[in-house]
């Protein structure tokens, strides 16, 4: 009599989901996918220690494999079609790869719109291979990378919107800089200094935090330090900052925001600079034509110690100006 026969791809896929399971926190949200051929197989909601559900939802492609092969670390899982990975990039939430061993019973993620930026699937074959590293798993260690990995994806646009302005406006940095330390500290700025220090702070933030995992003061610390400022001092109550605060502000936060800068300068012209030409065009363009002279050791000297007074007499013109005194050098800086 003829029966209907399980198929070993369905019995790979069943214990994919069992495996993966046993190793989710039990407190996060598993919703399956009832039609799974999109690319997408179930959605999760990251639940932390207090078991309150904050809406900080990951979608999850299951794959399972008899063996993982790890070479120094990594794998590769091969055989993504591309009208997934293109499916896989339009979602509005973080995407991940799992690929479940199911001889060591070990489940392993990859962040794919991370991957993309790094250029990973820049040919244009029909299929793409998502990088493992045997590092990125559900251990405790592996946890706490993917809800890294998770809340900076999350965050990407904001991140991503950081790394443009902060380039865009990097050359107004120093002259905004220079009008702080110029004035006298018992006055409060202008309403117009604010919104561009406040712009600046945000971008500082962002960038330090998930750029070079720094761990900034939120804005509101300066708004206390100004209201304990005034309240020290009999100076009446201001809604903008007085330049005693800004002065101190630039002193804690201005080298991590330029190292911050720096590396998101890196990020846009060497490190994801396939990305960052399609996604920045002009941006990119720019960058290219005239590049940012950060590593100038006279930078401070310029703008924070304020060594070059008669070329700096009048800083706010400074912010319509290029910065050409490196311009004889931008040709070796171009090759460097």
């Amino acid at each position: 009599m003829q029966l209907p026969k399980r198929s070993d791809q369905h019995i790979i896929e069943s214990d994919s989901f069992t495996a993966l399971r046993q190793v989710l926190p039990r407190q996060w949200v598993i919703r399956e996918v009832s039609e799974r051929d999109y690319g997408i197989d179930l959605y999760i909601e990251i639940v932390g220690r207090e078991q309150l559900l904050s809406g900080d939802m990951a979608a999850l492609q299951l794959k399972g494999k008899k063996a993982l092969k790890f070479v120094n670390g990594r794998a590769t899982f091969s055989g993504i079609k591309r009208e997934t990975l293109n499916y896989w990039l339009s979602l509005p939430v973080p995407v991940f790869l799992c690929a479940v061993c199911l001889t060591t019973r070990k489940c392993y993620w990859a962040n794919i719109k991370s991957q993309n930026r790094q250029g990973r699937f820049g040919s244009s074959s029909k299929t793409v291979s998502i990088q493992l590293t045997n590092e990125d798993d559900f251990s405790d260690n592996g946890l706490m990378a993917f809800s890294i990995s998770y809340t900076r994806e999350k965050r990407w646009p904001e991140i991503e919107n950081a790394i443009e302005k902060s380039l865009m406006l990097f050359n107004t940095l120093g002259p905004l800089v220079l009008i702080c330390k110029r004035s006298q500290g018992n006055l409060p700025c202008s309403t117009t200094i604010q919104y561009l220090v406040n712009q600046h702070y945000e971008y500082h933030w962002l960038l330090s935090k998930y750029l070079l995992g720094k761990k900034p003061k939120l804005l509101s610390y300066w708004y206390e330090q100004n209201i304990s400022y005034q309240a020290s001092t009999n100076l009446p109550p201001s809604l903008t900052l007085y330049y005693k605060v800004l002065q101190d502000l630039f002193r804690s936060t201005l080298g991590d925001y330029r190292d911050s800068i720096i590396a998101a300068y890196e990020l846009v012209m060497e490190l994801q600079a396939h990305y960052f030409a399609h996604r920045f065009p002009f941006l990119f363009a720019h960058l290219e034509a005239r590049p940012h002279t950060f590593l100038m050791d006279d930078w401070y000297s310029r703008y924070f110690f304020d060594e070059y007074e008669n070329e700096t007499a009048y800083p706010e013109m400074l912010y319509f100006e290029d910065f050409n005194e490196f311009d004889p050098d931008l040709d070796e800086l171009i090759r460097s």
